[in-house]
């Protein structure tokens, strides 16, 4: 892959990560001018794991000095790491009958594979098992 390909890869991770944003951020206000405004808190949580990932990546880029093979494989650990401990708070929170709590997780959960897919499709991320 060419320094092209990865630049037009980077841009297609960062505007598609722009638009899961924007997307949250116009579905948040309508929720909110519904009068729904657990379920407009909810998309602004989804927004904020977009928005954080969208950061992770940015900043393995930096961290790699630009080296795209460390950078993805740096985002792909963080992209385990980071959810699993919204796996243990969720699991805390079945043993607590916590709703609330399990509902926030479930998305931020959620969410993060939303993302893990879109970049393992953006970036041609081959699993090997």
């Amino acid at each position: 892959m060419d320094i092209n390909m990865y630049a037009e890869k980077q841009a297609e991770f960062a505007a598609w990560a722009d638009r899961q944003i924007a997307a949250c951020g116009k579905r948040e206000r309508e929720l909110l001018a519904d009068g729904r405004p657990d379920e407009s808190d909810f998309e602004k949580i989804k927004a904020n794991i977009y928005d954080i990932f969208r950061t992770i990546f940015t900043a393995a880029l930096k961290t790699n000095n630009g080296d795209i093979d460390a950078a993805k494989r740096f985002f792909l650990l963080r992209a385990e790491e980071i959810p699993a401990s919204w796996k243990a708070s969720y699991d805390r929170a079945a043993q607590h009958g916590d709703a609330r709590k399990m509902q926030t997780e479930s998305i931020k959960l959620e969410t993060a594979r939303e993302v893990r897919a879109a970049f393992e499709q953006i970036w041609e991320v081959r699993n090997e098992a």
